[in-house]
Protein backbone atom coordinates (compact mmCIF):
# COMPACT_ATOMS: atom_id res chain seq x y z
CA UNK A 1 0.00 0.00 0.00
CA UNK A 2 1.45 3.43 -1.05
CA UNK A 3 1.26 6.78 1.06
CA UNK A 4 -2.12 8.46 0.74
CA UNK A 5 -2.00 12.46 -0.15
CA UNK A 6 -4.97 13.33 -1.17
CA UNK A 7 -6.35 16.73 -1.58
CA UNK A 8 -9.36 18.39 0.94
CA UNK A 9 -11.61 20.24 -0.87
CA UNK A 10 -14.21 22.35 0.76
CA UNK A 11 -17.48 23.40 -1.58
CA UNK A 12 -19.10 26.81 -0.57
CA UNK A 13 -17.51 26.67 3.13
CA UNK A 14 -19.44 29.19 5.29
CA UNK A 15 -17.53 29.70 7.91
CA UNK A 16 -13.65 30.87 8.13
CA UNK A 17 -13.58 28.88 11.52
CA UNK A 18 -14.75 25.74 10.27
CA UNK A 19 -11.68 26.22 7.39
CA UNK A 20 -9.22 26.87 10.02
CA UNK A 21 -10.06 23.96 11.88
CA UNK A 22 -9.88 21.68 9.03
CA UNK A 23 -6.33 22.68 8.05
CA UNK A 24 -5.39 22.22 11.94
CA UNK A 25 -6.85 18.48 11.57
CA UNK A 26 -5.40 18.09 8.60
CA UNK A 27 -1.84 19.27 9.84
CA UNK A 28 -2.77 17.13 13.18
CA UNK A 29 -2.70 14.00 10.57
CA UNK A 30 0.15 14.47 8.00
CA UNK A 31 -2.18 16.22 5.16
CA UNK A 32 -1.16 19.15 3.22
CA UNK A 33 -3.03 20.10 0.36
CA UNK A 34 -6.16 22.46 0.80
CA UNK A 35 -8.74 23.64 -1.70
CA UNK A 36 -11.68 25.81 -1.43
CA UNK A 37 -14.47 26.43 -3.68
CA UNK A 38 -16.19 29.70 -3.89
CA UNK A 39 -15.94 30.12 -0.03
CA UNK A 40 -19.19 32.67 1.31
CA UNK A 41 -16.24 34.82 3.42
CA UNK A 42 -13.75 36.87 1.90
CA UNK A 43 -10.21 35.06 1.33
CA UNK A 44 -7.41 35.29 2.91
CA UNK A 45 -9.04 35.34 5.98
CA UNK A 46 -7.79 36.36 9.51
CA UNK A 47 -10.62 33.93 11.71
CA UNK A 48 -9.33 31.04 9.28
CA UNK A 49 -5.94 31.83 10.33
CA UNK A 50 -6.51 32.11 14.30
CA UNK A 51 -8.07 28.72 14.35
CA UNK A 52 -5.95 26.91 12.06
CA UNK A 53 -3.30 26.88 15.18
CA UNK A 54 0.05 25.77 14.26
CA UNK A 55 -1.51 25.30 10.19
CA UNK A 56 -0.42 28.35 9.39
CA UNK A 57 1.35 26.73 6.23
CA UNK A 58 -1.70 24.74 5.24
CA UNK A 59 -3.73 28.24 5.15
CA UNK A 60 -1.07 30.14 3.53
CA UNK A 61 -1.12 27.41 0.34
CA UNK A 62 -4.80 27.62 -0.15
CA UNK A 63 -5.77 27.15 -3.38
CA UNK A 64 -9.31 29.29 -4.28
CA UNK A 65 -11.37 27.81 -7.08
CA UNK A 66 -14.62 29.64 -8.69
CA UNK A 67 -16.44 26.49 -9.57
CA UNK A 68 -15.80 22.72 -8.90
CA UNK A 69 -15.31 21.59 -12.26
CA UNK A 70 -12.00 23.69 -12.09
CA UNK A 71 -10.94 22.72 -9.06
CA UNK A 72 -11.43 19.07 -9.54
CA UNK A 73 -10.05 18.90 -13.46
CA UNK A 74 -6.51 17.50 -12.69
CA UNK A 75 -7.76 14.69 -10.44
CA UNK A 76 -8.45 10.85 -11.42
CA UNK A 77 -10.07 9.26 -8.41
CA UNK A 78 -12.88 12.33 -6.86
CA UNK A 79 -14.07 11.46 -3.32
CA UNK A 80 -17.79 12.52 -2.41
CA UNK A 81 -18.22 12.90 1.66
CA UNK A 82 -22.55 12.71 2.34
CA UNK A 83 -24.52 11.54 5.08
CA UNK A 84 -27.60 12.48 3.54
CA UNK A 85 -29.74 9.74 1.21
CA UNK A 86 -28.48 9.82 -2.87
CA UNK A 87 -30.56 8.18 -5.28
CA UNK A 88 -27.95 8.34 -7.80
CA UNK A 89 -26.06 6.01 -10.07
CA UNK A 90 -22.67 5.90 -7.63
CA UNK A 91 -20.45 3.40 -6.16
CA UNK A 92 -21.52 4.07 -2.32
CA UNK A 93 -19.00 2.89 0.76
CA UNK A 94 -19.59 3.62 4.23
CA UNK A 95 -16.08 1.41 5.13
CA UNK A 96 -12.67 3.01 5.15
CA UNK A 97 -10.73 -0.05 4.70
CA UNK A 98 -13.00 -0.98 1.62
CA UNK A 99 -12.69 2.82 0.20
CA UNK A 100 -9.11 2.28 0.68
CA UNK A 101 -8.12 -0.42 -1.76
CA UNK A 102 -9.33 2.05 -4.75
CA UNK A 103 -6.35 4.75 -3.84
CA UNK A 104 -4.03 2.06 -5.02
CA UNK A 105 -5.05 1.95 -8.28
CA UNK A 106 -4.87 6.30 -8.72
CA UNK A 107 -2.15 8.92 -8.51
CA UNK A 108 -3.98 12.05 -7.86
CA UNK A 109 -7.11 12.10 -5.30
CA UNK A 110 -9.44 14.31 -4.18
CA UNK A 111 -12.00 14.26 -1.33
CA UNK A 112 -14.88 16.81 -1.32
CA UNK A 113 -17.09 18.15 1.79
CA UNK A 114 -20.20 20.53 1.07
CA UNK A 115 -21.02 23.33 2.87
CA UNK A 116 -22.22 23.59 6.85
CA UNK A 117 -25.79 23.72 5.75
CA UNK A 118 -26.53 21.69 3.05
CA UNK A 119 -23.86 19.20 2.22
CA UNK A 120 -22.76 18.75 -1.48
CA UNK A 121 -25.65 19.48 -3.73
CA UNK A 122 -25.81 16.71 -6.63
CA UNK A 123 -24.63 18.69 -9.36
CA UNK A 124 -21.68 18.71 -7.64
CA UNK A 125 -21.77 15.22 -6.65
CA UNK A 126 -21.74 14.28 -10.59
CA UNK A 127 -18.09 15.02 -10.67
CA UNK A 128 -17.39 12.76 -7.70
CA UNK A 129 -16.28 8.68 -8.94
CA UNK A 130 -17.53 7.38 -5.63
CA UNK A 131 -19.57 8.62 -2.48
CA UNK A 132 -18.23 7.74 1.12
CA UNK A 133 -20.25 8.06 4.26
CA UNK A 134 -19.38 8.40 7.70
CA UNK A 135 -20.66 6.29 10.54
CA UNK A 136 -22.80 7.85 12.66
CA UNK A 137 -25.51 6.99 15.71
CA UNK A 138 -28.66 6.63 13.59
CA UNK A 139 -30.69 9.64 15.66
CA UNK A 140 -27.85 11.76 14.58
CA UNK A 141 -26.07 11.49 11.45
CA UNK A 142 -24.94 15.47 10.72
CA UNK A 143 -21.38 16.29 11.68
CA UNK A 144 -19.43 19.61 12.13
CA UNK A 145 -17.40 20.11 8.70
CA UNK A 146 -14.23 20.32 10.21
CA UNK A 147 -15.42 16.98 12.48
CA UNK A 148 -15.93 15.05 8.90
CA UNK A 149 -12.42 16.26 7.98
CA UNK A 150 -11.06 15.03 11.16
CA UNK A 151 -12.34 11.70 11.18
CA UNK A 152 -11.37 10.77 7.47
CA UNK A 153 -7.75 12.92 8.30
CA UNK A 154 -7.38 10.27 11.20
CA UNK A 155 -8.42 6.72 8.77
CA UNK A 156 -5.91 8.23 6.27
CA UNK A 157 -3.09 8.58 9.05
CA UNK A 158 -3.81 5.23 10.11
CA UNK A 159 -3.38 3.89 6.98
CA UNK A 160 -0.09 5.88 6.31
CA UNK A 161 1.24 4.15 9.14
CA UNK A 162 0.15 0.67 8.03
CA UNK A 163 1.92 1.01 5.09
CA UNK A 164 4.95 2.81 6.57
CA UNK A 165 5.17 -0.51 8.73
CA UNK A 166 4.75 -2.99 6.13
CA UNK A 167 7.62 -0.59 4.14
CA UNK A 168 9.97 -0.85 6.99
CA UNK A 169 9.92 -4.55 7.59
CA UNK A 170 10.07 -5.31 3.87
CA UNK A 171 13.51 -3.40 4.27
CA UNK A 172 14.66 -5.26 7.32
CA UNK A 173 13.41 -8.73 4.96
CA UNK A 174 16.40 -7.25 2.77
CA UNK A 175 18.75 -6.67 5.37
CA UNK A 176 18.71 -9.99 6.45
CA UNK A 177 21.74 -12.56 6.36
CA UNK A 178 21.38 -15.18 3.69
CA UNK A 179 21.84 -18.81 4.42
CA UNK A 180 25.10 -19.03 2.43
CA UNK A 181 26.51 -15.83 4.16
CA UNK A 182 25.65 -17.06 7.14
CA UNK A 183 27.18 -20.55 6.54
CA UNK A 184 30.72 -18.75 5.22
CA UNK A 185 30.83 -17.22 8.41
CA UNK A 186 30.19 -20.33 10.37
CA UNK A 187 32.28 -22.55 8.14
CA UNK A 188 35.47 -19.82 8.94
CA UNK A 189 34.83 -19.81 12.99
CA UNK A 190 34.94 -23.71 12.90
CA UNK A 191 38.17 -23.89 10.87
CA UNK A 192 39.48 -21.34 13.38
CA UNK A 193 38.02 -22.90 16.26
CA UNK A 194 39.55 -26.59 15.11
CA UNK A 195 42.81 -24.93 14.40
CA UNK A 196 43.11 -24.19 18.04
CA UNK A 197 42.11 -27.44 19.65
CA UNK A 198 38.55 -26.58 20.47
CA UNK A 199 36.93 -29.76 19.55
CA UNK A 200 37.75 -31.96 22.26
CA UNK A 201 37.29 -34.95 22.53
CA UNK A 202 37.01 -35.39 19.57
CA UNK A 203 33.88 -37.78 19.28
CA UNK A 204 31.59 -34.58 20.49
CA UNK A 205 32.65 -32.77 17.47
CA UNK A 206 29.81 -32.94 15.48
CA UNK A 207 27.31 -32.41 18.09
CA UNK A 208 29.24 -29.16 19.72
CA UNK A 209 29.26 -28.54 15.97
CA UNK A 210 25.57 -28.66 15.62
CA UNK A 211 25.72 -26.38 18.52
CA UNK A 212 27.22 -23.57 16.69
CA UNK A 213 25.02 -23.94 13.71
CA UNK A 214 21.73 -23.75 16.20
CA UNK A 215 23.15 -20.82 18.36
CA UNK A 216 23.45 -18.81 15.00
CA UNK A 217 20.46 -19.69 13.40
CA UNK A 218 18.93 -18.60 16.83
CA UNK A 219 20.11 -15.25 16.25
CA UNK A 220 17.73 -14.21 12.85
CA UNK A 221 20.80 -11.67 12.10
CA UNK A 222 21.15 -8.78 9.51
CA UNK A 223 23.94 -8.32 7.33
CA UNK A 224 25.16 -5.47 9.57
CA UNK A 225 25.35 -7.67 12.51
CA UNK A 226 26.41 -10.51 10.88
CA UNK A 227 29.02 -7.83 9.45
CA UNK A 228 30.73 -6.75 13.04
CA UNK A 229 30.97 -10.87 14.10
CA UNK A 230 32.97 -11.03 10.87
CA UNK A 231 35.23 -7.54 12.43
CA UNK A 232 35.23 -9.17 15.78
CA UNK A 233 36.69 -12.62 14.76
CA UNK A 234 39.17 -10.96 12.61
CA UNK A 235 40.31 -8.17 15.39
CA UNK A 236 40.71 -11.89 17.78
CA UNK A 237 42.20 -13.96 14.95
CA UNK A 238 45.25 -11.17 15.05
CA UNK A 239 45.74 -10.94 18.87
CA UNK A 240 48.98 -11.58 19.71
CA UNK A 241 50.22 -15.10 21.66
CA UNK A 242 51.17 -14.45 25.39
Amino acid sequence: MKRINPTIILVRPQLPENIGMTARAMDNFGLSRLYLVNPRDKWPNKKAEKSAKHAEGIIKSVQIFSNLEEATSQFNLVIATTNRQRFLTKKKFNNFNKLIKKFNDFKKIAILFGPENSGLSNEDLRLANVIYTIKTAKLNKSLNLSHAVSVISHEIFSQNIQSSKVLENNEKKDQKVTKGELSNFINALIGDLDNKGFFNPAEKKDGMIDNIYSIYNKMDLTKKELKMLWGMHKKLKKQPKI
